[in-house]
């Protein structure tokens, strides 16, 4: 069908879809990347989180897939003026925008509970401390967020590792400056505590959690909003489409 044969109006919301389907595209982009990213945030502490936090971030990113290839249906929808690709596109739309909805409540949701999980899962955790894998993650963390045990550095000192006669002290990744040894002997009082870092990483990590369950709830906020707009303009475009049809 001719361009022109839809009218002036018409043909500016034909192209205003088309546009909006391509920044539809980039945010789908965009939601790949906030997804991946929050992923390998929570992958990497995933001994403090448990794998109830995983789901969000790997939603994210399916949800990208899912617009890219909804992007797909507008764009040629909108370029060749075909009602049924149209209709397909609005009604992917208007379910994926009730998903997301679904999907930020349920994070939202799950937001409260982030403080009791973490503190839980890292007091058990110090428990285990070079026994197990989770000695990675603790030294990972308190490296990363210069903090040593959960609420502060003494909460090692009643745990099997901090209370070893043959280590009295903290984890070697507790120190500014780390060397061999260097968290040794920490509760011998005349030992300075000035070599470690003494605040808790418990605040940290939940600071950077919360940023991370943030920008998932931001950017699926802005995307449902974004949704809306496309909706509308692509059932403006179907019915000129079909008023075009009816009229020939």
């Amino acid at each position: 069908m001719a361009e022109n044969n839809l009218g002036c109006g018409p043909l500016t919301v034909k192209y205003l879809v088309f546009l909006f389907n391509l920044v539809f595209f980039l945010s789908g982009l965009i939601l790949i990347v906030v997804g991946a990213i929050a992923q390998v945030f929570f992958s990497s502490y995933m001994d403090f989180f448990g794998e109830k936090y995983e789901t969000p971030a790997i939603g994210v990113i399916i949800l990208g897939f899912v617009i890219l290839v909804i992007s797909f249906f507008g764009c040629c929808g909108a370029k060749k003026e075909n009602v049924a690709m149209l209709r397909i596109f609005a009604c992917l739309m208007i379910a994926v925008l009730l998903l997301e909805f679904a999907a930020a409540i349920t994070v939202a949701v799950l937001r409260p509970n982030i403080e009791e999980l973490v503190t839980k899962n890292m007091n058990e955790t110090m428990y285990h401390y070079n026994t197990t894998l989770v000695e990675k993650s603790w030294d990972d963390m308190q490296k990363n967020y210069k903090c040593c045990g959960t609420e502060d550095y003494t909460d090692w000192k009643d745990t099997p590792y901090g209370s070893d006669e043959s280590v009295n002290g903290v984890p070697d990744s507790c120190c500014k400056k780390i060397e061999e040894g260097c968290g040794h002997n920490i509760w011998n009082a005349s030992v300075s505590t000035n070599k470690i870092y003494t605040e808790g990483c418990f605040k940290a990590i939940c600071d950077s959690a919360r940023a991370n369950l943030g920008a998932i709830i931001g950017g699926i906020i802005g995307l449902g909003l974004l949704q809306i707009i496309g909706i509308w303009m692509s059932c403006c475009l179907i019915r000129a489409v079909k008023e075009r049809y009816e009229i020939l």
